[in-house]
């Protein structure tokens, strides 16, 4: 083999089922994507006069689907079609508000979840094409997951490391391969998150706008932790079904329950101001009620995305019960713990379980 060459497009269908391998936003990759084929090839079982145990001698393939997943550094745009990378996030909320900032000239995305995703004025009959580009000896060739749609995401941010992205994916097919879309066009390296950029907030958010299409967020009250090591994970607990609609591929999302966790391991200690993890374990272990916090996580480009305003990310996650776990105690090292919360649904103030706001330059997403 002469080439090892892989690269996605990804690709906004207007009706599912519909490849999308024209309007294309060019994301990294952090490994090749983890995407797998499951057709249904069923034997045949019949009495048909034949020495049925010598085995079976015809199989039909009655049904097909895909799944995996893909892991990506995270970016505030992709190449291309600037908004592909909140498409991404657009498709697992199921609605982004889009709007541009009059004053600094930058685009805001604000997303969450909703009750009905597939509505016309959310995702509509929308779906996602992912066109995996790879080679085939020295021929490049795309291959087109079709009618994707993306049940969860993980962001995980370490010391010295650029903030990752793992998207959980489903499908309907893949489409028979045609020749690769060529000439990529990938985002300016000055457009990565990474964890010089990353802040995680606790207590006083200031939200500017109506909830829950805020406009802005700032943390000149909040603290800041300032953890080893974060994990986010957003999902929704959705799943393809196939009917009898005369389809051989699933032709109906069926929606479960959003979820929001959020884990970070820090030092075992008490400061003297600042965000106290011996204060949070106690008040978990002693209180008579589930101990609750807000958390708010900042990724921020550091590049202009407008006058005054960043590329950046904001994972607003306004009501969070912290499940608890004990400190790692070690004679060699300070010890640890590894704080893991859960995410309740704010009816009250901001109306939704978890926010995403995204900046950048792209007038959709």
């Amino acid at each position: 083999m002469s080439d090892n060459k892989v690269y996605l497009a990804v690709g906004e269908e207007t009706t599912r089922g519909t490849k999308q391998a024209t309007t294309v936003g060019f994301i990294p990759l952090a490994e090749a994507p983890k995407l797998k084929f499951e057709p249904e090839d069923k034997r045949r079982k019949e009495f048909r006069g034949e020495d049925s145990l010598l085995g079976p001698i015809t199989a039909r393939r009655m049904a097909m689907k895909w799944s995996g997943g893909i892991k990506a550094p995270l970016y505030s745009e992709a190449g291309t079609t600037k908004g592909a990378i909140g498409t991404l996030f657009k498709h697992l909320f199921g609605k982004a508000a889009s709007s541009q900032n009059a004053a600094t000239g930058q685009y805001l995305h604000m997303m969450y979840g909703v009750v009905d995703p597939f509505a016309a004025a959310n995702l509509g009959t929308k779906a996602l094409t992912l066109n995996q580009n790879l080679n085939v000896g020295a021929v490049m060739t795309n291959w087109p997951w079709v009618g994707g749609r993306i049940k969860g995401v993980e962001i995980s941010i370490e010391p010295g490391e650029q903030a990752m992205a793992s998207f959980d994916c489903l499908g309907q097919f893949r489409d028979p391969a045609t020749a690769e879309i060529g000439t990529p066009v990938f985002p300016a390296e000055n457009l990565r998150f990474d964890y010089n950029g990353f802040k995680l907030y606790t207590g006083t958010i200031t939200r500017t706008g109506t909830a829950p299409n805020y406009t802005q967020f700032a943390f000149g009250s909040a603290v800041q932790i300032k953890p080893d090591s974060c994990k986010i994970k957003i999902a929704l607990a959705s799943d393809d079904k196939l009917r009898l609609a005369g389809l051989k591929y699933p032709d109906k999302t069926r929606l479960g329950v959003f979820e929001v966790s959020c884990e970070f391991t820090l030092d075992w200690e008490d400061p003297a101001a600042g965000f106290s993890s011996a204060d949070e374990i106690e008040a978990w272990l002693s209180g008579t009620t589930p101990r609750e916090i807000n958390l708010c996580a900042l990724l921020d480009s550091g590049t202009q995305a407008g006058t005054g305003d960043n590329h950046s990310m904001v994972i607003d996650m306004p009501r969070m019960v912290l499940e608890g776990d004990l400190p790692d105690y070690d004679l060699e090292k300070d010890p640890m713990v590894t704080l893991k919360f859960n995410g309740l649904f704010d009816s009250t103030t901001t109306k939704y379980l978890v926010g995403l706001m995204l900046k950048n330059t792209a007038t959709a997403v």
